[in-house]
């Protein structure tokens, strides 16, 4: 699990719900998915305050690309959680975590090339008040996000944490006994997740976006122009410009391969029976959906 952004957010809740990476129930995970287009409009109005214009054709477009994602990824999710089936009775390698943790960002990569035509588009209708409007809600979320994350104790932190991760390993194992809690704990305490450098690269993710479309804003019938810039703010979000940086998110996502790999390791049969079982619901339902 990987902290969202107002872009990414908007984009991927379709392949982040139907991955099931949020670990609920097969009908959440259904009633969600078919919320997507109004979620995905909510989450950008809320945002930015659409005109009535801009409304009528992000709502089509929003319809578009989910009717797209219907069609030609939820199949290929459920391709991947069948693969993610067949490994989870036996014990799971960090490298085997890793590689299903890569399929994943794939198939969300597939949903971001999609829409770029579309978020270009978008981009280059903004007014100067609607840019002003984002920079307002990113201070509103960033006061949250510090709250919740910055500004706590270094005990308050790794309980939270830990409550988090309990949450979701036993929403898709089972009650966790005291070991296996105990190995959570261990994840936790060898995390080398530091808040205040994450709040940083969220602070420079976002100054970069309203850079960039302000330039786009400067002359917005350059179609090509915008595409490009687009282009190189998603670029520069999955890759920081920050090699330091890119040293610490490599480094927290082979931190949670083997996190995952021992956490996994130290489960029962049954539990991993369970696991199956989950992923089975996720992919009858992905079967489902992509039919209607």
């Amino acid at each position: 699990m990987r902290a969202p952004s107002l872009i990414r957010k908007a984009l991927c809740v379709a392949t982040l719900a139907a991955c099931g990476l949020l670990l609920q129930g097969c009908s959440t995970v259904k009633l969600a998915y078919n919320q997507v287009p109004h979620l995905a409009y909510w989450q950008l109005n809320s945002y930015l305050g659409l005109s009535e214009t801009q409304t009528e054709r992000v709502r089509d477009e929003l319809g578009d690309l989910h009717q797209w994602h219907r069609d030609t990824m939820l199949p290929r999710h459920a391709e991947l959680l069948q693969k993610v089936q067949q490994q989870l009775p036996s014990a799971i390698s960090p490298g085997q975590a890793c590689r299903t943790y890569d399929a994943v960002r794939t198939q969300i990569d597939k949903v971001i090339a999609q829409a770029e035509p579309k978020l270009a588009w978008l981009a280059a209708q903004l007014t100067d008040t609607q840019i002003r409007n984002l920079q307002k809600k990113q201070a509103d979320s960033n006061a949250d996000w510090k709250k919740e994350w910055v500004d706590i104790t270094p005990d308050k932190l790794r309980e939270q944490r830990f409550k988090q991760l309990l949450s979701r390993a036993e929403g898709f194992y089972g009650a966790l006994d005291e070991s296996q809690k105990s190995a959570l704990r261990t994840f936790i305490a060898q995390s080398s997740f530091d808040p205040q450098r994450t709040y940083a690269e969220r602070l420079r993710r976002q100054k970069d976006l309203v850079q960039v479309l302000q330039k786009i804003a400067e002359d917005r019938t350059n179609t090509d122009q915008a595409r490009s810039l687009l282009r190189g703010y998603l670029a520069r979000f999955q890759t920081s410009p920050d090699a330091a940086y890119q040293r610490y998110a490599q480094a927290l996502v082979e931190e949670g391969c083997e996190g995952f790999s021992n956490v996994h390791n130290a489960m029962t049969a049954a539990q991993r029976l369970k696991a199956v079982q989950s992923v089975k619901g996720y992919e009858q339902d992905f079967l489902v959906l992509a039919a209607q």
